[in-house]
């Protein structure tokens, strides 16, 4: 008679044993309804993720509001939401991607269903032309370079040195600001505006004569000053009110 492996009688025992629990287990869930339940449950996850994850729903066109100086396909191109599923963006994350835009100060995002995205931007506020030679850029009021352009009304600062500032850098706030109060405290005395890294903001009169303001940040001291030596009839070409308690006119 051939040999026969019958196996040990303690496995045997125990994969019975295995065996009856799975069975019990099956008919305690059918009975109570937890099994069809759990299946019922990972059945439909399964179908909610190919749902949502379903290339009927991802995102095919970005509408964008509220752009003058920031051209579309760079907001789009910055928002990354090209191709993404519609139902697992993120718009506050896409929101905050579009505000790192050089023109723009914040954005609202709202998906649209099936496959829209809608972007609307609020635009930083240009307040003078930076220009150095023939290439302007725009700056806002906190001395953000805004975007590579020309505005004939704003007021324009002359560069006479160093490197033309890009879109996205940030030059001293105190300068820009400075310009449009000298503007108003000035009124039409005011010809031009020139910035150095060495001597700061001056101002051309319209009679010739030359004030420099330096960095600008003693403004308020600065003006009355230069109202003071108006006032008493002095005779000068320059006058140098960069640290205004010392002034330098020549």
């Amino acid at each position: 008679m051939p040999d026969m492996d019958v196996g040990h009688p303690i496995a045997g025992r125990a994969r019975r044993r295995s065996r009856g629990r799975f069975s019990r287990f099956l008919l305690r869930g059918t009975v109570t309804g937890r099994l069809p339940a759990f299946l019922l449950a990972v059945g439909l996850s399964v179908l909610a993720a190919g749902f949502l994850g379903a290339e009927d729903y991802t995102v095919r066109s970005v509408r964008v509001y509220g752009n003058q100086l920031a051209f579309v396909d760079t907001i789009v191109a910055s928002s990354g939401a090209l191709g993404q599923p519609i139902f697992w963006l993120d718009t506050g994350a896409v929101a905050q991607r579009v505000a790192e835009h050089p023109a723009v100060a914040a954005a609202e995002v709202r998906a649209e269903f099936p496959d829209q995205l809608v972007i609307r931007l609020r635009e930083r506020e240009s307040a003078v032309v930076w220009r150095q030679g023939e290439q302007t850029v725009l700056v806002d009021r906190d001395g953000w370079v805004i975007a590579t352009a020309d505005r004939p009304e704003l007021p324009h600062i002359e560069q006479v040195d160093g490197r033309l500032p890009s879109p996205g850098e940030r030059l001293p706030a105190s300068i820009v600001q400075a310009v449009t109060v000298l503007l108003e405290r000035l009124g039409g005395q005011a010809r031009a505006f020139e910035y150095s890294a060495r001597a700061g903001v001056s101002v051309y009169l319209t009679d010739g004569r030359i004030v420099h303001f330096g960095t600008a940040e003693r403004l308020p001291e600065q003006i009355q000053v230069f109202n003071a030596i108006e006032q008493a009839g002095v005779s000068w070409g320059n006058l140098d009110l960069r640290d205004p308690e010392r002034p330098v006119l020549w």
